[in-house]
C-alpha cells in the first residue's frame, strides 16, 4: 500500500472498552463493598440495567461531568433495582480510577503496532475525554507507539465530524489518501472517514453483516489480519 500513515479508533479497536467498562462497573461495587449476593441480583442483570441509564446519560455529556454520568448511573441503578446504599458518590470515584487504569486490549494489538511502527506513522482518533482516554493507553503500553492521539474533548469536534479528521491529518501535515483508518463504527469511523475521503478498513470484530450500502475499502475481523494488508 502506498500509505505514510495508519490512524486506530481506540475502544472496541485498539482497547476492549466493554470488559473496560464491566470490571470498572463492577470493581466499583466490590470496592465500596456493595454486595449484590445480599439482593439476589446477577452481575449480568446489574450490567443491563446499569449500561441502559448510562447510555442515557451520556447523551447529556455536553452537560455533565464524567464523574456526574457514572453517580446518576449508579444511583438510578441502584434505585431500579432496590439497592439501598449511601456510597453512589464513592462508586462513580472508584469506577473512574479503575476505568482510567484499565488496559485490556483486543487480541494481537502490540503484535500488530510492533510491526506496523517500523514502515508507518500512527495515530489515533477516540471520542472521548482525555482524563480517561490517554491514562487508559498509558497503562496498556501502547501509547508509545503513536505519534499522534486526537481525543475529540481536546479539539471540540467528535467522530463522525469531518473537522476531528481534518485536525489529525492537519497534525500529521498528510492528506486524505496517504492515510488508512482502522475502526470498529460504521456511524462514527466509516461514516466521518467517508466524508473526507479517507480509506477505511472496518474491524468487524463481531462479524456482523454489513449493509448494503456500507462499502469500506477494507473489512478484518482479526486485527492481525491487517498484516495481510499492508505487506
Amino acid at each position: 500500500m502506498s500509505y505514510q500513515a495508519i490512524i486506530f479508533d481506540l475502544d472496541n479497536t485498539l482497547l476492549n472498552f466493554e470488559l473496560c467498562e464491566r470490571q470498572a462497573i463492577l470493581g466499583a461495587l466490590s470496592d465500596c463493598a456493595v454486595s449484590l449476593d445480599i439482593y439476589k441480583i446477577t452481575e449480568t442483570i446489574f450490567l443491563e440495567v446499569f449500561e441502559s441509564y448510562n447510555s442515557q446519560y451520556w447523551q447529556k455529556r455536553d452537560v455533565l461531568s464524567p464523574i456526574e454520568i457514572t453517580e446518576l448511573s449508579y444511583q438510578s441503578t441502584l434505585a431500579h433495582l432496590n439497592i439501598n446504599t449511601d456510597k453512589t458518590n464513592h462508586l462513580s470515584q472508584s469506577f473512574w480510577h479503575i476505568f482510567n487504569h484499565s488496559a485490556v486490549t483486543e487480541s494481537g494489538v502490540y503484535e500488530l503496532l510492533t510491526f506496523l511502527k517500523r514502515n508507518y506513522r500512527l495515530a489515533v482518533i477516540t471520542n472521548g475525554f482525555i482524563s480517561a482516554q490517554v491514562p487508559r493507553m498509558q497503562a496498556a503500553g501502547i501509547d508509545h507507539f503513536f505519534e499522534e492521539v486526537v481525543v475529540s474533548e481536546a479539539i471540540g469536534f467528535a467522530k463522525p465530524s469531518p473537522e476531528i479528521f481534518h485536525y489529525a491529518l492537519s497534525k500529521l501535515d498528510l492528506t486524505p489518501s496517504q492515510v488508512l483508518y482502522v475502526g470498529d463504527s460504521l456511524s462514527h469511523d466509516y461514516a466521518g472517514t467517508t466524508q473526507v475521503n479517507i480509506d477505511f478498513c472496518y474491524y468487524n470484530r463481531k462479524n456482523q453483516a454489513l449493509p448494503k450500502e456500507v462499502k469500506p475499502k477494507f473489512i478484518v475481523n482479526q486485527l492481525l489480519d491487517l498484516l495481510e494488508l499492508v505487506k
